[in-house]
């Protein structure tokens, strides 16, 4: 085949791809727009100009002039937290399904803050701890702390995690019975096993250089003891 007619056909091709996913997307506006004169014929009444789902949304999906459009909508028929123009809505990422032509509300968006989010690439362990052994249980979810497992009177920092949640933080106050790390994929076999090895002790990086410091000192004093 010549390389003119090669070029003409993926030419045509590529014209007919573009197309394609135009009609699409004009499709998707004009079923919005069919959908919300509906609502206005069955309805009547006042009318407020709302973000509208143009495809199904999945949770997890970023809302964007792509698959939202603002159109005007019966006002009794909107949710009370509906979401009315771009401004609101561009950006939002989804945490619920959202059906489409379904006018979009602050509900769909919100987050359970007891939903622990494990950060990707690494994976959830919950460690049993106490406030001694935790930074005095003042830990705060974001936190970063190194884990240490104490074993006789050696004590190895095993990796760097995240805090996630605890038992304080879960509860809403009372005394620190556990804490659930997000660990790096590679460190989980250490983590595990150092909780069956001895305590596990976690630390504000900030303060890893006074805790060495201080276990150093320890050591010193023993000797001189002995």
């Amino acid at each position: 085949m010549k390389r003119t007619v090669r070029l003409g056909l993926s030419a045509v091709m590529g014209l007919s791809a573009a197309l394609l996913a135009w009609s699409a997307v004009a499709g998707a506006h004009a079923e919005a727009e069919q959908a919300s004169r509906r609502a206005l014929e069955r309805y009547g009444g006042d009318v407020t100009r709302v973000c509208v789902a143009l495809r199904e949304i999945e949770p997890g999906d970023e809302i964007s002039e792509g698959n939202v459009k603002v159109v005007e909508w019966v006002s009794s028929l909107m949710p009370e937290d509906a979401l009315t123009s771009m401004g609101d809505a561009s950006g939002l990422v989804a945490t619920a399904r959202i059906p489409a032509h379904t006018p979009l509300a602050k509900a769909h968006f919100l987050r359970d803050e007891r939903v622990v989010q494990v950060p990707r690439g690494t994976v959830a362990i919950s460690v049993a701890s106490d406030a001694e052994h935790a930074v005095g249980g003042s830990l705060a979810r974001g936190d970063e702390v190194d884990v240490y497992v104490a074993d006789a009177s050696v004590a190895d920092r095993l990796t760097r995690a995240e805090v996630l949640d605890t038992s304080v933080l879960a509860d809403g106050g009372g005394d620190l019975s556990w804490v659930t790390l997000a660990v790096d994929a590679s460190a989980v076999r250490d983590v595990l096993a150092a909780t069956t090895r001895g305590e596990v002790t976690l630390v504000l990086p900030g303060a890893s250089a006074s805790r060495e410091a201080a276990r150093s000192e320890r050591a010193n004093n023993e000797g001189s003891e002995g």
